[in-house]
């Protein structure tokens, strides 16, 4: 049973990380329901739809995150999945569409985020820094390729052949770019050994449950 000295010196770090993933979910919530509350004050031009970032949010290195720092992998899909619906149930209130927010697609959507848990538990025992950045941009790849495709299934406006799948691809692609691009500046910055080393405790301690990130030592 550790002493109480090796316990409060534990304790900061865990919080850290907590705290952590904590504030990327909760701006992630916040930029995807930004533009519907902007919406609904009226406040929102169509200019702004046009190019407004959407995707542009580093969820996907969160999830590779809390997967290879939290001791607990369910913990860290919880945090992510509630993250998710609680973005969704936000949309539905401002919007007062529920279908807006959860359509057919959405549990796909879901799944995909979530598998970045697993991805992250790879990268536990992993040193380099590039290695998160490359599964992070793998994870944006399979995210595009799955629910696009369940898209191009289950959406109407969709010709169920190869022309209305280009069609479906094709139409996601700024959505992509987006979030490739929020994925390698959330994975580069969450992943980096400075901010690492700040979250770890000393070569004694452990991290978020007593699980120690061996990486980019």
């Amino acid at each position: 049973m550790p002493d109480s000295t090796s316990t409060s010196a534990q304790r900061p770090t865990s919080l850290r990380i907590w705290l952590v993933v904590g504030l990327c979910l909760a701006y992630c919530v916040a930029i995807r329901v930004l533009p519907y509350v902007l919406t609904a004050m009226g406040t929102q031009a169509e200019w702004f739809t046009m190019n407004f970032p959407w995707s542009l949010t580093p969820i996907l290195a969160v999830g590779l995150f809390a997967g290879a720092t939290f001791r607990n992998p369910w913990v860290a899909g919880g945090l992510l999945l509630a993250a998710l619906v609680a973005s969704d149930l936000g949309i539905w209130a401002v919007s007062g569409h529920f279908n807006w927010a959860f359509y057919v697609g959405t549990p796909f959507n879901y799944l995909c985020m979530l598998a970045t848990i697993g991805l992250g538990l790879t990268l536990r025992n992993d040193r380099s820094w590039i290695r998160p950045i490359g599964t992070g941009l793998l994870a944006a790849l399979v995210f595009f390729v799955v629910t696009n495709f369940a898209s191009w299934i289950t959406l109407p406006e969709y010709t169920k052949d190869l022309s209305g799948l280009a069609s479906c691809y094709v139409a996601a692609i700024p959505f992509f770019r987006n979030m490739m691009i929020g994925t390698v500046v959330g994975t580069v910055l969450l992943f980096n050994p400075v901010v690492l080393s700040l979250l770890q405790p000393g070569q004694s301690g452990e991290v978020a449950g007593n699980q120690r990130p061996s990486f980019g030592r």
